[in-house]
């Protein structure tokens, strides 16, 4: 019973780490370029990176003995080229679709959480202002479709603002992108067991055909 209890809370404790979101936030604005990794309810900075401090000299270590140069090996005669081609081929062709299907299932998990899009039009010229404008609302138009269009955007907002005070177009843009861990486990292992198998059938092809070479 207790074995029962102590497996049961395990496996609770698992679901409930799969739940937890991993990802990231980008932001761009004037000040530069911004990157932070999430985990969980913690960020981390990325980008910009924090100055290193310098380092203080180290001392000149002593020169090692002079090893007694080894002996040389003998050398296996090199892998035809053909046979080489062939068993990258070969295990190409088990892997890469394991790899496709796994990189499909990484993005249909992906979920942006948030994504928001500004562009700021301003002109001294009120014309200028107002054909600056239509110009950013068109580019928007033309980023926001595809974008809401290829992720599953939970919040998300654009929006074009007209200054006069601005010296010309500005834009500012912040991506967070998170995915759970239960789903990198999960696409992982299948993808890991998928390849493994595909791996060793293809070796197991490979080592045929080279026997039906020495035979012919």
């Amino acid at each position: 019973m207790k074995a029962l209890f102590i497996l049961a809370v395990v496996v609770l404790i698992l679901l409930l780490i799969g739940q937890v979101r991993v990802g990231g936030r980008a932001e761009f604005n004037r000040s530069g370029f911004f990157l932070r990794v999430r985990l969980g309810k913690f960020w981390v900075n990325i980008l910009p990176m924090k100055p290193k401090e310098e380092k203080k000299p180290k001392k000149a270590k002593k020169p090692k003995a002079k090893k007694e140069p080894k002996r040389p090996k003998k050398e296996k005669p090199p892998t035809p080229l053909p046979e080489k081609l062939g068993g990258a081929l070969e295990y190409a062709k088990a892997l890469l679709p394991v790899a496709l299907e796994a990189a499909g299932g990484m993005w249909r998990g992906l979920r942006v959480d948030t994504l928001e899009l500004e562009l700021t039009a301003g002109a001294p010229d009120p014309a200028d202002a107002a054909m600056l404008y239509g110009q950013a609302n068109a580019a928007l138009g033309a980023l926001w479709y595809p974008l809401t269009k290829a992720f599953h955007v939970k919040d998300g907002s654009a929006r074009v603002k007209l200054d006069f005070d601005a010296p010309g177009m500005t834009v500012y843009g912040t991506a967070e992108l998170s995915i759970k861990i239960g789903t990198v486990v999960w696409i992982g292992l299948r993808a890991g067991c998928k390849a493994l198998f595909g791996a060793l059938a293809a070796r197991k092809r490979l080592k045929l055909k080279r026997r039906q070479r020495k035979a012919a």
